[in-house]
């Protein structure tokens, strides 16, 4: 039922927001992860005694 306050393509903008929204958290979190792991790679390279501890 369309109407001024909420028109029809409505639903189609609200799914889109929570589309986008789980995308760049998943997004973060992969760019986390990612950035710790290179952090551990290069501490596990130039300290190796503080990786296993």
């Amino acid at each position: 039922m369309p109407s001024d306050l909420c028109p029809v393509y409505a639903p189609f903008f609200g799914a889109m927001g929570c589309t986008a929204a789980i995308v760049f958290t998943c997004f973060g979190a992969a760019y986390g992860t990612a950035k710790a792991g290179v952090g551990i790679s290069a501490m596990g390279v130039l300290r190796p005694d503080l990786i296993v501890k």
